[in-house]
């Protein structure tokens, strides 16, 4: 093959410099990594196919409108319990997790819910926890962490495959995992009927008592803080004062409009809407806010309809502290985390729209780490 000048002169400068230059490549190197590269994508492709597909946790198990299952379960003390007997006057919070063992989400979540439940028998409901733990497990877990609800043993899983909530992504030759169910709340009224549930698609992520007693409207006894602005009434709180990662929590706006004072719903296109927003910072993650179903208002003097909300109405937003290995090394130092936001809105009467208003919002939750610590042997 002939050189060209210039890969002659190159080679002069190189023996000069005394430098090597690998040559560009040729064309049957090309092809070998080509090849290469093909084939570790093949292969990774073929690794994606044998990984186990997380199915769409919202669709699995009994559905709101559907009877669940009765079971007949050993708690903590040995003593059997059926729905008949967990059931409060209104009703049945049944909670299903991995492992009071080894699952530090899962005890996190359980002292939670220990904490919540004064106010849940306040509220006519039961409240219970079901797991594939041995009795045993149960027992240490709960002499541990003063827990006095009922933990469920679910031997082999019989009532988790029941449900149909069984992780199907866990092989049945993990010895630790497989039986576990994924993890998710189920509020029944008194018939049994599953009147809503919260599922995650994120294993770590557990939503709180207070943050499900606020999303279905019930009152949550936490301190609140209460503002006063232009047109509106405000009552601010935090569904709970202290959090961990994997903590699903709200920020709850409790707004009452004054006499005679509507203010613009989300989505109103010509007026400024009301909008809360938090400000995003590291360790924690938002959802989106939740507002309730908005009324027409026919504002006669242009026959122009708009959705307004004019009676007292409820703002949840759901905050997430983040359970990434990052975010937990970020967080570990950090005793408390001050959380801001701001709530937008223009107020109008049946004369005249009022200026725009900013609210400045802030909460502070303290923070602790994941429960880590095992059953005694």
């Amino acid at each position: 093959m002939r050189r060209s000048p210039w890969d002659v002169r190159r080679r002069k400068e190189e023996k000069k410099e005394g430098v090597f230059v690998s040559p560009l490549p040729n064309r049957m190197s090309i092809t070998v990594a080509s090849a290469v590269v093909s084939a570790l994508v093949s292969l990774a492709t073929q690794l994606a196919a044998q990984q186990p597909v997380l199915p769409d946790v919202q669709k699995l198990g009994p559905q709101v409108g559907s009877r669940i299952p009765d079971f007949t379960l050993l708690d903590q003390k040995g003593q059997s319990q059926t729905l008949a007997s967990l059931m409060g006057p209104k009703g049945l919070m049944l909670v299903f997790y991995r492992s009071a063992d080894w699952c530090p989400y899962c005890k996190t979540q359980l002292a939670e819910l220990q904490t919540r439940t004064a106010d849940l028998r306040k509220n006519g409901i039961g409240l219970a926890a079901v797991s594939y733990d041995a009795v045993p497990i149960l027992a240490d877990f709960s002499k541990r962490r003063g827990i006095t609800f009922p933990l469920l043993s679910d031997p082999g899983s019989a009532t988790i495959k029941q449900y149909g909530i069984l992780n199907t992504t866990v092989s049945e030759t993990n010895q630790q995992s497989y039986g576990i169910p994924f993890p998710g709340t189920f509020m029944l009224n008194t018939h049994g009927v599953v009147t809503s549930r919260f599922f995650e698609q994120a294993y770590q992520e557990r939503s709180t008592v207070g943050s499900i007693m606020a999303r279905l409207g019930n009152n949550v006894d936490v301190q609140a803080t209460t503002l006063s602005s232009p047109q509106l009434e405000l009552t601010s709180f935090a569904t709970d004062s202290t959090v961990a990662p994997g903590t699903q929590f709200s920020l709850v706006l409790d707004v009452r409009p004054v006499r005679g004072v509507h203010v613009y719903a989300p989505g109103v296109t010509g007026y400024k809407p009301i909008a809360f927003s938090v400000q995003p910072q590291p360790g924690l993650l938002t959802r989106g806010a939740q507002y309730p179903p908005s009324e027409d208002y026919h504002f006669k003097p242009l026959n122009e309809h708009v959705q307004v909300y004019q009676r007292p109405f409820r703002i949840v937003q759901d905050v997430l502290i983040d359970a990434s290995p990052q975010a937990q090394t970020s967080l570990k130092d950090m005793t408390s985390m001050t959380i801001k936001g701001v709530l937008n809105y223009q107020a109008c009467d049946d004369k005249v729209c009022f200026t725009p208003q900013t609210v400045p919002l802030t909460w502070t939750v303290s923070l602790r780490q994941l429960d880590r610590e095992r059953a005694k042997p």
